[in-house]
């Protein structure tokens, strides 16, 4: 009697694998064929996700970037010093804070911003551009020229900043009064680029064989030479430190002034960053 009952028993469990296995071919564990259409569509979004992910480039913060190099910080502005060579290409980073280009070379470049489309700039020597808080983009040298140029982050927060005489934000108007537009002496030429309630910049133009002061203001100053004539006289000694192209000064209050020459038979140009006293 036993032995019946287990040989029925066994045969009961083939027929049920047997059941299980048909019910798996024909899809009826599932429960109906549209249980089946909705795990495959969220297979599909799934493998769609992971495959996004693994195609979207990883977003550096500036300071991570491999062109750009700290020369300077405190607690006013980190310096970056950058050079790209051509068709070669600043990865795709972040600004975490307000941050001014001042170009030190012209340049060709493709600008990419994730989800927008590229854009074509040639960027002038000298060319003082913004760079918001929250920014990201990677920059393509699309030349033959070598990219350069000297950043400046603004540690400070910065309210209400604006174009003076230069669209150093491309999207805004000019704000530049015809006073304001140049203020000349007899040694230099100043042309105001671009201001906020905490930092002003200026393009200062020596004039040849002309010195000019710069410092001991009430603020510090950061100072920017665009061409090799510029020669800054450091202190009281007489010693001449030759300034070249994208070589910077900081001047801290109560610092000492230093003189700015101009050696050259042509205007020396020098961008010069005033943070206000806080």
């Amino acid at each position: 009697m036993h032995r019946h009952l287990t040989l029925k028993r066994s045969k009961q469990s083939v027929s049920g694998a047997q059941t299980w296995t048909k019910s798996v071919r024909s899809g009826s564990l599932l429960g109906s064929s549209s249980v089946k259409a909705k795990l495959v569509l969220l297979l599909a979004a799934c493998c769609s996700a992971l495959l996004v992910a693994a195609q979207t480039p990883s977003v550096l913060p500036l300071s991570s970037e491999p062109h750009h190099h700290l020369a300077l910080h405190n607690g006013y502005v980190n310096v970056y010093e950058v050079e790209v060579a051509p068709h070669d290409s600043v990865q795709l980073h972040r600004h975490d804070f307000d941050a001014i280009s001042v170009m030190i070379s012209e340049a060709q470049v493709i600008v990419l911003t994730p989800g927008k489309p590229d854009v074509h700039l040639k960027l002038l020597d000298g060319q003082v551009r913004l760079q918001p808080r929250g920014y990201v983009h990677a920059t393509s040298i699309d030349g033959e020229t070598t990219y350069r140029n000297v950043t400046v982050e603004l540690l400070l927060p910065q309210q209400g900043g604006r174009n003076l005489c230069a669209a150093v934000i491309s999207a805004q108007p000019l704000n530049c009064a015809g006073e304001q537009a140049s203020r000349t002496s007899a040694t230099h030429i100043e042309q105001p680029q671009y201001e906020t309630d905490q930092t002003y910049v200026t393009l200062i133009r020596v004039l040849p064989h002309q010195n000019v002061t710069i410092g001991n203001t009430g603020h510090s100053e950061l100072i920017v030479a665009l061409d090799a004539a510029a020669v800054a006289l450091a202190d009281g000694s007489g010693q001449e430190n030759s300034l070249h192209p994208g070589d910077f000064r900081w001047i801290a209050i109560g610092q000492a002034a230093s003189v700015f020459k101009n050696n050259g038979d042509k205007e020396a140009r020098l961008i010069m960053f005033r943070l206000k006293s806080q």
